[in-house]
């Protein structure tokens, strides 16, 4: 583990490297399915590597669609679209994709995100089945990655951390942002669980090992904002901005602006996210709706339409993230009963992840604050 903690040419370097090759592929005169399928690849990697901004993912899920159109039986732009589909929360297409080849369920890959739809889904037995089997034929640290968030999301957070650094020791050297985000993902638990100053010292391993990676930025921004320490969190969001435009980090900006007293400057931003929110609503997508829950329910309350939009996230997939925030929206409302038996429902699946367990005491305490 010690060997990682070193600094790599980072984030920069990579993504010019990423352009580079598309660039390269783009020009490339094979029309042929591996050809299209390792351009769109290089496309998602440059996506997700900048940003990984849902409006790129979207028209990327289309140019995956005329592919699978022209190329229907090569598996790896099925297993693309699959992924591409469930980052902008899609299951539905998702699953099709995968089924859409008899047999791609059934070979590593295909169980490993056939799994990530039963994660997303609060399908979490099917999803530790899924993850652990592929684990056996084919042991990689992402999926053993995706058990330790399997773990934290079930509420063995303790389990979570030890197969997050698990998943570190299977790494190398030349696996840095790998690296950088297992550590993100161990800081962000740590912040959840109580434990700041442990969450602090992983984002600083992370950003030592991948430089000026806005991840680990806006990681550490929202670390700040949490702590109410305003001015590093404005200067964080700020900072992250300039790399990836997207309105939940205007609207996390607003919400530090709002904290530092900066109230003209708050309403600009938070007026900006949440305009950006309905839009992408308007076009007929769900990846916002728990935005528009959570901001209705926390940042400006207006109970009545937190629970509106909970209540459509929740109808699209009922896991414990969605219900978490369906109850907490429900008991901001004054609807006590409705939002205890929906955490019943939640623990039923069997989830138990942080934020859950947090809103679960203070709804059963009756803690509006």
């Amino acid at each position: 583990m010690n060997e990682l903690l070193t600094t790599s040419p980072g984030f920069r370097a990579d993504a010019a490297a990423v352009r580079r090759l598309r660039r390269e592929r783009e020009t490339d005169d094979d029309t042929g399915p591996a050809a299209a399928s390792e351009l769109l690849a290089l496309r998602h990697r440059e996506v997700m590597l900048t940003g990984g901004r849902p409006e790129d993912l979207l028209a990327l899920g289309r140019d995956l669609d005329e592919a699978t159109d022209r190329f229907p039986t090569w598996p790896d732009l099925r297993l693309l679209r699959a992924t591409v589909a469930l980052a902008v929360h899609q299951p539905d297409v998702a699953t099709a994709a995968l089924h859409a080849m008899p047999g791609l369920t059934d070979v590593p890959p295909g169980r490993v995100l056939a799994a990530d739809i039963a994660l997303f889904t609060g399908d979490y037995s099917a999803a530790r089945a899924g993850y652990r089997r592929a684990a056996d034929e084919d042991p990689l640290w992402s999926t053993t990655a995706r058990l330790a968030a399997l773990a934290v999301a079930t509420g063995s957070w303790d389990e979570g951390d030890h197969l997050f650094t698990a998943a570190e020791d299977e790494l190398t050297a030349k696996q840095m942002r790998a690296f950088a985000w297992v550590r993100v993902q161990r800081a962000e638990l740590a912040r959840a669980t109580g434990d700041p100053d442990r969450a602090g010292r992983l984002l600083a391993d992370a950003e030592r090992a991948y430089p000026d990676w806005w991840c680990v930025a806006a990681h550490r921004a929202a670390l700040d904002l949490a702590q109410e320490r305003w001015e590093p969190a404005i200067d964080g969001y700020r900072g992250v901005l300039a790399e990836v435009d997207r309105p939940e980090f205007r609207e996390a900006l607003g919400t530090a602006f709002a904290g530092a007293g900066r109230s003209e400057c708050a309403a600009e931003c938070h007026a900006y996210a949440v305009s950006a929110y309905l839009a992408s609503v308007a076009r007929g997508e769900v990846h916002y709706l728990h935005h528009l829950a959570a901001f209705h329910a926390d940042v400006h309350p207006h109970p009545g339409s937190a629970v509106v939009w909970a209540q459509q996230d929740a109808d699209l997939r009922r896991s414990g993230p969605t219900l978490s925030l369906l109850a907490w929206c429900l008991h901001l409302a004054g609807r006590r009963g409705e939002a205890l038996a929906v955490l019943d429902e939640a623990f039923a699946l069997g989830a138990g992840d942080p934020v859950l367990r947090a809103r679960a005491a203070r709804i059963r305490q009756g803690d509006r604050s």
